[in-house]
């Protein structure tokens, strides 16, 4: 009826001039909208799935007006309809499960909703006669199946260098909608430009959907912190989903194991550059492993040395060895010689 009304003073102000067509116009705005007024609707954002959802509908009527009904709709679909003059004063229409013990004239409840609940939501409130004026007022609302898993991270290797490339893929499972990821290093956010969002992956038979993020940046010296890089991953959907995976990346660093001084003088460096402190023996045993020998943990410098010089003794033992040989040989031979 209001918006009847307007579409009446619009043709009727076509005669008139500009400023007396908005003065007529607003005249008429605010005589229709004394009565009622103040219209507000709350209709949560996103509600999770299976629980209940609560929408308000809120207005104001002169102290000469009466509330006439309510009305609640999904879409351009009724399904809750509050009439204070009728008996019952409450009806439930098909499409939307309602708790009717819970709702009233400015709140209806939905029981444990689904997905297939969201939707635009619409409060109709219309006062009674003589005016009828009737306001709508709208909201959307979301229905969240948040994942069941944590999200998870593919790709990163166990220890990083500075200068190394960090590749790696974050993975939030079956939700709906698709789950928000976010890559920060050290808790701090990764710059966009290191960052990949792929298109979400939607399963067919379930509808739910499947997030993924990727993440490629070298790694500089900064980024250690106490010999640690933190590098965490989080999916969040509203304000009802958020769980994150965190992993502590330990620095590369290489160990110079044993040294010694080769037979011609030159100093030697035994050095193994992927040889960590993990992946040494335990600190209870005796020794420590090094190319396949195993030096006394409490004297690896001495030990060392004292099989290089074992090394040297054996190579100049050999040579003599075969000299004697080739020098035999050719006594003999001599000899034959001057016998025949």
């Amino acid at each position: 009826m209001y918006r009847s009304l307007m579409v009446l003073v619009d043709e009727m102000s076509g005669g008139f001039s500009k400023d007396s067509s908005k003065g007529l116009k607003k005249s008429c705005e605010k005589e229709l909208s004394v009565g009622l007024h103040n219209v507000r609707v709350t209709v949560p954002t996103a509600v999770r799935k299976g629980d209940p959802a609560h929408l308000y509908c809120e207005y104001e009527l002169e102290n000469n007006e009466r509330l006439y009904s309510i009305k609640w709709y999904k879409g351009k679909r009724e399904f809750y309809r509050y009439t204070p003059q009728v008996h019952p004063s409450v009806q439930i229409f098909k499409g939307i499960d309602v708790e009717r013990s819970l709702s009233n004239e400015s709140h209806v409840v939905m029981k444990a909703v689904e997905t297939n609940n969201s939707g635009k939501y619409s409060c109709e409130v219309s006062a009674d006669a003589p005016s009828f004026h009737t306001i709508i007022v709208s909201g959307d609302l979301e229905v969240v199946e948040t994942p069941i898993e944590q999200p998870t991270v593919a790709g990163v290797q166990a220890r990083y260098r500075p200068g190394d490339i960090l590749r790696a893929n974050c993975t939030s499972h079956n939700s709906k909608p698709a789950a928000n990821l976010t890559w920060t290093i050290n808790d701090v956010p990764i710059p966009p430009q290191y960052v990949k969002l792929y298109r979400p992956i939607k399963n067919a038979f379930t509808g739910l959907e499947t997030s993924i993020a990727g993440v490629n940046f070298m790694v500089a010296h900064e980024h250690f912190l106490k010999g640690k890089l933190k590098l965490k991953c989080a999916a969040s959907i509203h304000q009802l989903y958020h769980e994150s995976v965190e992993l502590l990346l330990p620095e590369d660093r290489p160990r110079i194991l044993a040294t010694g001084v080769s037979a011609s003088g030159h100093s030697i460096s035994l050095y193994q550059g992927t040889v960590h402190e993990t992946e040494l023996t335990d600190q209870n045993d005796g020794y420590l492993t090094v190319n396949g020998y195993k030096a006394d943990k409490s004297s690896p410098l001495s030990s060392s040395s004292g099989w290089l010089q074992i090394d040297s003794y054996v190579k100049v033992c050999w040579v003599t060895f075969y000299i004697c040989i080739i020098c035999t040989v050719m006594v003999y031979s001599i000899r034959y010689l001057m016998v025949t």
